[in-house]
C-alpha cells in the first residue's frame, strides 16, 4: 500500500501550527532510525516543499536543516533532489533536534489521520493486522511524528518491521530485477535463437546446396575418372598397337630386305637360266645324238671285270632309258653324260697299269663315244673319292612320303639309304579328311621304325604296321613308349581303332625304349634320338650313314614350355640333308604366356559377365598339360577370378595324373620334386568323373572346362560342345590345331551361337625359329614336310636362295646324293 499525499493547503496550516507550539523541535530521532527511511521520505517532492516552507517561515532553520550554501527553493527543484543534498539533509536530521523536528512537522500532514488513529491501538500482536490496513512505513512515520512519545517498544517494533519489509521489498526488487534481466536475457536469447534459426536454415540450405554441388562434382569426378581410365586404356592400347606396328614395320622391312635379296638372286638366276636355256637348246640336240651313239658303244664295250661290267651295263641301260627328250631335263642328262664318262674312266683304272687290251690299243682309232669317254682327262675323275684304287661315289638317299607331306596328319616317311631302310613315324589323320592311314605297301626289307612322339598323327597306324611286320623293332624314347600305348587305348575306346590291326598289347611288345642321346645301330646306320621340345618324350632323329648325315626334326619347338625343356639341336654342322616340319611356317612367334592371358580374359568375361561356360578342346597329351600349368602359373597374375573353377575332363585326367606323374625325371627340374597329385590340380582346378551326370552338375554354374579330344568328335569335348554351342552366353577357345578341326564335321545348316576365340598354343616352330634352325645346322639340302602346301611354299621361297629345297607331296619320292 502507498501513503496518500495530502493536498498542499493542509501542509501550510499544519506547519504554522506545529512551529508555533514547538513541541516537535526538542528531541532527537531514535538512534536506530534507518537513514534510508529519511532518504526515501526526503525523496518525495511534497516533503521537500514542506521543508522549504518551514525554512522560509522559521528564521535560521535553513542553516540547521540545509547544507551550507543551499537555498530552500532548491529543495523544490528536481535538480535539487540530488543524492548528495538529500544525504546531507538526512545526516542533519539525524544529528539535530531542530532539523528532526522540522522533518516531523513537514511529514505530519502527509500521513492520513486514520493511520494515527490505528497507531493508538498498536501492540506487537496486532502488527500484522495493522500492516494489512496501513503501510509499515506510514505507521512508523506516524509513530515518529506524534507530539507525544509513543509507548516503549512501538518505534523499535515498527523499525524492525519496516526493515524486514524493506528487506523483503529489496529482495523482491532484486528478484524482479533478476527476473527482468532473465526476461531481457530470454528476449535476447530468443532474438539470438531467431538469428541462429535463420542462420541454421541458411546453413542447412547452404549445406543442401553444397551437398548437391558435391554430388554433382562427385558424379563429374566419377565420369572424369572413367574418362581418364578409358583414356589410359586407349593410350595403353595405342602404345601396344604402336609397338605392334613398329614390330610389323620392322618385320616388313626385314621381309622387304629378304625379298630384295631373293629378287636379286632370282634376277641373277633368271639371267643365268636364260643363258643356260640357249646352251641347253644347242646341247639337247647333241645329247639325243649321243644317246644313240652310247647305245652302240655299250654293245662294243669290253670289261676285264665281268661282274663290274654287268653292273655297269645294267645301271647305264636303266639311266639311258630315261634320258630326256625335252628341254626340262636337259641339265640332268648332261650330268648323266658326265657321270657315265667318269664310270668308264673308273673301269679303265681297274686294270693293271701295264695291261692293255685291244680296246685300249694306243693306236686304236675307235671314234665311238665310249672310246672318247675313256679318254676323258683327269678332271672328270678327280671329283670321285678313291679307296684302295677304287672310285667310291657319295651315299644316296631315297625319301618317300607315305603321309604328312604337303599336309598335316598321317606322318610317315621312308628313308632308304640303300643298305638300310628306316620308317620314321606311322600316323593317322584324326580329322578323317582323305585316307586315314598311310599306304604301307612296298615296304619290303624294312629294318626298323622310329616313332618321334605319342600323338596319333605320328603313331596311330602302328597296329597296321605291327600286323604286317610282327618282328620289326619300333624305337622311341622311354616316355613315348608309355604314352603311345595310352594314346592308342584312348583312341580305340572312342571307337577309333583300326580294323584288322594288331592288338595294342602286341604293339607294346614291339616298342623298344631308347634314351635321349644314346646312339643306336640299325643295319649300319647310326640312329640317335634328341629332344624336340614338342611334348613329353618327343624326339628328333639324327641318322648317320657313312660320311653322310640326315636330321629329321619331327614336330619341333624351340620355345620353352611350362613342363618340359625346349628342343636341343645336335652338335653337328653342315648336315647333308635336313627333313624339317613346316606346321607354322608362315606365323610369327607368340609366347605361351600371351595365349594364357587371352584365355583368362575370355574365361572372366564369359563366366563373370555373362554367367556362361567356356570349353577348351585340346590334345590329351602335351597341349592340355601346358594349358593347365600355364593357368596355374599365370592365372592370378592375369586376373583370373578366385571363384571361377577350371574343370579337366576326358583322357586329359588319366594322362596328367598317371602318365606324366610317372615321368617326372623327363620334366623340368622345378616339377621333379613336386607331389604328382598337385602338379596339375589345385583347389580351383579339378578333375571331372567320367560320367555325364557329373558333367551336367558342373555346367549348372559358370566355369571353364579343359577336355579332350581336340577334334570335339566323341569323348568329353563332344558332350560339352553339344551342351554349350547353342547359347551366346558360352564360349569356346580353340588352341591352334583345334581351329583346323573346328567346323569340319558340322552338319549342313547347323549353326552355333557361342563365342569362338582362337589362340596360338601349338608346340611347333614358327617361321623365324625354322630359319634359325637352318642357320645353325647349315644343311646342303632340305626336305619340307608336315605343313600345308601354302606354308611349305612360303618357307621354301625364303630358303631357296641358300639351299636346295625339296617339297614332295604324299606318294612322291625324292632321290638325292648326300
Amino acid at each position: 500500500m502507498s501513503d496518500p499525499i495530502p493536498k498542499d493547503g493542509g501542509t501550510e496550516a499544519a506547519a504554522s501550527e506545529g512551529i508555533a507550539d514547538g513541541p516537535l523541535l526538542d528531541r532527537l530521532p531514535p538512534e536506530d532510525l534507518p537513514e534510508e527511511l529519511l532518504l526515501r521520505r526526503l525523496g518525495r517532492l511534497d516533503t521537500r516543499r514542506a521543508l522549504a516552507e518551514l525554512c522560509r517561515n522559521l528564521p535560521g532553520l535553513d542553516e540547521v536543516l540545509l547544507p551550507r550554501g543551499i537555498q530552500a527553493d532548491a529543495l523544490t527543484r528536481k535538480s535539487g533532489g540530488s543524492a548528495r543534498l538529500l544525504q546531507g539533509m538526512a545526516r542533519r536530521i539525524s544529528d539535530n533536534a531542530a532539523a528532526w523536528g522540522a522533518f516531523r512537522t513537514a511529514i505530519q500532514d502527509q500521513i492520513p489521520p486514520e493511520t494515527f488513529t490505528a497507531l493508538e491501538g498498536f501492540s506487537p500482536e496486532n502488527l500484522e493486522e495493522l500492516q494489512r490496513a496501513h503501510t509499515t512505513e506510514g505507521l512508523l512515520l506516524a509513530a515518529l511524528s506524534t507530539e507525544e512519545e509513543p509507548e516503549e517498544g512501538v518505534v523499535e517494533a515498527l523499525v524492525d518491521a519496516w526493515r524486514a519489509e524493506r528487506g523483503e521489498a529489496e529482495k523482491r526488487a532484486s528478484e524482479d530485477a533478476h527476473v527482468r534481466e532473465l526476461e531481457s536475457e530470454l528476449e535476447r536469447l530468443k532474438q539470438d535463437n531467431e538469428r541462429l534459426s535463420f542462420g541454421a536454415r541458411a546453413a542447412r540450405e547452404r549445406a543442401s546446396a553444397l551437398a548437391e554441388e558435391v554430388e554433382v562434382l562427385t558424379g563429374e569426378r566419377t565420369d572424369t575418372s572413367g574418362l581418364v581410365r578409358k583414356a589410359e586404356e586407349r593410350a595403353a592400347s595405342a602404345l601396344d598397337l604402336r609397338g605392334q606396328l613398329d614390330e610389323r614395320i620392322e618385320n616388313l622391312q626385314r621381309r622387304g630386305a629378304q625379298l630384295e635379296k631373293a629378287l636379286d638372286s632370282e634376277r641373277s638366276a633368271y639371267s643365268r637360266a636364260a643363258e643356260r636355256v640357249e646352251e641347253l637348246h644347242e646341247e639337247l640336240g647333241r645329247v639325243v645324238e649321243e644317246r644313240d651313239k652310247i647305245r652302240n658303244a655299250l654293245q662294243d664295250a669290253r670289261f676285264t671285270d665281268r661282274g663290274f661290267g654287268e653292273l655297269l651295263v645294267r645301271a647305264i641301260k636303266n639311266e639311258v632309258a630315261t634320258l630326256p627328250t625335252s628341254l626340262e631335263s636337259t641339265a640332268q642328262a648332261a650330268r648323266l653324260m658326265e657321270f657315265m664318262g667318269k664310270v668308264l674312266q673308273a673301269h679303265a683304272d681297274l686294270r693293271s697299269p701295264g695291261e692293255q687290251t685291244s680296246e685300249e690299243d694306243p693306236d686304236d682309232k675307235d671314234p665311238s663315244p665310249a672310246s672318247q669317254m675313256r679318254k676323258t682327262d683327269g678332271a672328270g675323275s678327280a671329283t670321285l673319292p678313291r679307296v684302295g684304287g677304287y672310285a667310291r661315289p657319295r651315299p644316296t638317299l631315297s625319301f618317300r612320303a607315305l603321309g604328312g607331306a604337303g599336309e598335316v596328319g598321317g606322318s610317315s616317311h621312308l628313308l632308304d639309304f640303300g643298305k638300310t631302310r628306316i620308317l620314321v613315324d606311322a600316323g593317322i589323320k584324326p580329322d578323317g579328311r582323305g585316307p586315314v592311314t598311310p599306304d604301307f605297301g612296298g615296304l619290303d626289307g624294312l629294318d626298323a621304325a622310329v616313332i618321334t612322339h605319342a600323338h596319333l598323327d605320328h603313331c596311330g597306324a602302328l597296329p597296321l604296321l605291327v600286323r604286317d611286320r610282327p618282328k620289326m623293332p619300333i624305337y622311341c624314347t622311354p616316355p613315348s613308349a608309355k604314352l603311345i600305348v595310352s594314346a592308342l587305348n584312348d583312341h580305340a575306346a572312342m571307337g577309333g581303332g583300326l580294323p584288322g590291326g594288331a592288338p595294342i598289347h602286341e604293339v607294346r611288345k614291339r616298342l623298344v625304349p631308347v634314351p635321349f642321346g644314346k646312339p643306336l645301330d640299325v643295319g649300319g646306320t647310326k640312329v640317335t634320338l634328341t629332344e624336340s621340345g614338342h611334348i613329353l618324350g618327343a624326339a628328333s632323329v639324327l641318322l648317320s650313314s657313312g660320311p653322310a648325315t640326315v636330321f629329321h626334326t619331327g614336330d619341333i619347338c624351340m620355345e620353352d614350355h611350362f613342363s618340359i625343356p625346349s628342343a636341343r639341336l645336335p652338335e653337328v654342322r653342315d648336315i647333308d640333308l635336313l627333313i624339317m616340319e613346316a606346321t607354322l611356317a608362315d606365323q610369327k612367334p607368340q609366347p605361351f604366356s600371351e595365349s594364357i592371358r587371352t584365355m583368362v580374359d575370355v574365361i572372366n568375361d564369359t563366366t563373370l559377365e555373362r554367367g556362361g561356360a567356356v570349353l577348351i578342346p585340346t590334345y590329351a597329351l602335351g597341349q592340355a598339360q601346358e594349358i593347365i600349368l600355364g593357368i596355374k602359373h599365370y592365372g592370378r597374375e592375369y586376373g583370373l577370378d578366385r571363384d571361377v573353377f577350371i574343370y579337366v575332363d576326358g583322357s586329359v585326367v588319366t594322362t596328367s595324373e598317371r602318365l606324366y606323374a610317372e615321368q617326372l625325371g623327363y620334366m623340368k627340374p622345378y616339377l621333379q620334386h613336386s607331389d604328382p597329385r598337385e602338379i596339375f590340380f589345385s583347389e580351383n582346378i579339378r578333375a571331372v568323373a567320367n560320367d555325364d551326370g557329373a558333367r551336367e552338375r558342373i555346367l549348372s554354374n559358370p566355369c571353364a572346362i579343359i577336355a579332350s579330344p581336340v577334334t570335339m568328335q566323341g569323348g568329353a569335348s563332344a558332350f560339352y560342345r553339344r551342351r554349350l554351342e547353342k547359347s551366346s552366353e558360352n564360349a569356346v577357345i580353340l588352341p591352334s590345331n583345334a581351329a583346323s578341326y573346328y567346323g569340319t564335321h558340322r552338319a549342313e545348316g547347323e549353326e552355333e551361337q557361342w563365342r569362338v576365340e582362337r589362340v596360338s598354343f601349338a608346340a611347333h616352330c614358327t617361321q623365324d625359329e625354322l630359319l634359325g634352325i637352318t642357320e645353325k645346322l647349315k644343311p646342303r639340302q632340305i626336305i619340307l614336310i608336315h605343313g600345308s602346301r601354302r606354308r611349305i611354299s612360303d618357307l621354301a621361297f625364303r630358303l631357296a636362295p641358300d639351299h636346295k629345297i625339296h617339297t614332295p607331296t604324299v606318294g612322291e619320292t625324292v632321290r638325292t646324293v648326300l
